[in-house]
């Protein structure tokens, strides 16, 4: 004890100038007298350590000699000391307990009331046309027209602008060319197949006619030989009298006939004229009138026309029987041939059955070339198919010459133009998207589009009516209704996945009576109202509690005496927003509530007792 005392005084001593703790420290007030102890013995360690041997001596010395005198009053000082460390301590916890009580005092409570309970969705986006359409052509080119500039309105079917056709309509003839001579080529391998059709049919069948003719000769051939030798000679035969019959009977009975009636008609004819001789001497002399010599003349007359008659009839008898004695003659000279014909065919059987292979042969030739005809048809259809191919250009090089004329697809306003007169225009194609010459938009349509989070998306319906306001017109709500929501979320590329975990899907705000005054890319703030209840029990959500058991509420004590608690009730919620919660079942309008404490994490960056960090 009489060495801790020096070291106490030495300590207060230290103390009293600020010196530093080993740890590099500085003291607060504490609650604990022996931490104060312990720290006083560690700093005056510190010091003796610091002054040296002949330093510490001398303040052991003085210790030793001021313990006497100093010893009373240092004892008073502790004294004071503790007296004071303990009323601080009783002062702080009396102070922690008024505050305490005037925080349960003056702690907020509501109460149970009937109310609204809304639920929005608040999002923005821009506006855009439901329908429109970025104006390319098929036809690649130089672009000759353009007939549009931006904000011109434009009705389906109006041309809009003209691309330089001079190359396409060049391959528009060609292909005309070529398929006219394609065509000239069919028609003639038409005309050959048809041609070559026929012949081929008249050749077979001649062929086998013939074939038939010699088969059957062949077949009968010693029969037919006889036959033919009877009947040919039986023709000359036959022939031959009717030769003779002609010159020895026929002929000289009508020559008789025609022979008596000449001489009749000559000899009628001299007395004739000698009686007109006669006649005209007499009345020459007056004997006789001159009518009787008219009459006269008339006999004589008559009697000459007999005569010529009569020759005429014996000259054609002549050249007919001369006729007839030559046919005769010519039908015994054939029926001697025949004769002779068929009595040369006994050594002709050999011939005949050579006949008959060729015969045999030419039929298969004929079935052959028709067999060609076959070929020629397959030719034709190859020649067709390559029509068919050449037409087919022919159309996609008019379909493209017709498209070097862009027209508007629907009506609508330019909203864009991309081009200007001479730029070169790239063609769509399976594998460019082409040029895009103008953009055509729908304005009597609009829509908002825009990114809802995956909770709030949850919350949206189809049709849900919607508040459209936009920051050119603030003044003015549009109405509008929900159109469509995206199955799949929003892509984001690698950047946006690291740094925004948020997930959000494209809902679309179809616009139901738009404005001339709403433009494209506007901004839009839209307000879709989720949830709408009214005249519902509700409390705000901050004094609605959650625990294992379910959700609950503290009832705030009827009297705000010291220590009084609320006590705890369970209820049953129905809906759920950010500011109230609907209460089912537990409470009652009217209720007083506390707000329950919070059990969550542990608070950090209040202040406690003792060493500072």
């Amino acid at each position: 004890m009489s060495f801790f005392l020096p070291r106490y005084v030495a300590m207060l001593v230290l103390r009293m100038v600020g010196a530093p703790r080993p740890d590099g420290k500085t003291h607060r007030a504490h609650s604990a007298g022996a931490n104060y102890t312990q720290g006083f013995t560690e700093r005056y360690s510190l010091v003796l350590e610091s002054i040296g041997p002949e330093r510490q001596r001398a303040l052991t010395g003085v210790g030793i000699l001021l313990r006497g005198k100093i010893m009373r009053k240092i004892a008073i000082v502790v004294l004071i000391v503790i007296v004071a460390v303990c009323g601080i301590g009783g002062y702080v916890y009396k102070l922690r307990l008024d505050q305490a009580a005037l925080a349960q005092k003056t702690a907020p409570v509501v109460k149970v009331e009937k109310g609204t309970i809304e639920s929005k969705v608040v999002e923005s986006g821009s506006i855009d046309a439901i329908k429109s359409v970025d104006v390319r052509s098929r036809a690649s080119g130089r672009l000759k027209q353009l007939f549009v500039d931006e904000g011109d309105f434009v009705k389906q079917g109006e041309l809009i602008a003209i691309i330089d056709p001079l190359e396409i309509q060049l391959q528009v003839d060609q292909n005309r060319a070529q398929l006219s001579g394609a065509k000239s080529g069919v028609a003639r391998t038409a005309l050959e197949i048809e041609k070559t059709r026929i012949n081929a049919q008249a050749n077979l069948a001649q062929a086998q006619r013939r074939l038939a003719v010699l088969k059957a000769e062949l077949e009968i051939q010693p029969t037919l030989t006889d036959a033919s030798i009877r009947s040919a000679r039986a023709n000359l035969n036959t022939s031959e009298q009717q030769l003779r019959q002609l010159v020895e009977t026929t002929q000289p009975n009508e020559r008789v006939a025609t022979d008596s009636e000449l001489r009749e008609a000559r000899a009628g004819a001299e007395t004739a004229s000698r009686e007109l001789e006669r006649i005209r001497d007499l009345e020459a002399k007056g004997y006789v009138a001159t009518r009787q010599l008219d009459a006269t003349q008339l006999d004589f007359e008559r009697a000459r026309s007999r005569l010529e008659r009569a020759q005429e009839d014996a000259k054609r008898l002549e050249q007919r029987q001369r006729l007839a004695r030559e046919q005769a003659e010519q039908a015994v000279l054939r029926a001697q041939a025949e004769l002779d014909r068929v009595l040369a065919n006994r050594i002709q059987d050999a011939n005949k059955r050579r006949e008959y292979e060729n015969a045999i042969a030419d039929v298969r030739k004929s079935e052959a070339a028709l067999a060609d005809v076959q070929i020629l048809q397959k030719s034709r259809e190859q020649s067709q198919a390559s029509v068919a191919q050449l037409q087919s250009q022919l159309s996609d090089t008019e379909r493209q010459l017709r498209e070097t004329e862009i027209r508007a697809p629907m009506d609508g306003v330019i909203a864009a133009r991309f081009l200007e007169v001479g730029d070169l225009v790239s063609g769509l194609s399976a594998f460019a998207q082409g040029t895009t010459i103008v953009r055509i938009e729908d304005r009597n349509a609009l829509q908002v589009e825009l990114q809802i989070n995956e909770i709030d998306v949850a919350r949206l319906r189809l049709e849900m009516p919607a508040d459209i306001t936009v920051d050119a017109f603030p003044n003015d709500t549009f109405k509008g209704h929900v159109k469509k929501i995206a199955p799949s979320s929003v892509s984001s590329n690698l950047q946006q996945a690291a740094s925004d975990a948020v997930v959000k899907y494209k809902v679309e705000i179809w616009i139901d009576e738009v404005s001339k005054a709403l433009r494209s890319g506007m901004t839009a703030k839209c307000t879709l109202v989720t949830l709408s209840l009214k005249n519902v029990l509700r409390v705000p959500r901050e004094y609605l509690g959650q625990d294992e058991e379910g959700y609950f509420v503290m009832l705030a004590p009827e009297k705000a005496a010291p220590g009084a608690k609320a006590k705890k009730q369970a209820v049953k919620v129905g809906d759920l927003t950010g500011a109230f919660a609907q209460i089912v079942s537990g409470v009652n309008e009217g209720a007083i509530l506390a707000r329950p404490e919070y059990k969550g994490p542990k608070r950090q960056g209040f202040m406690e007792a003792g060493v500072e960090e």
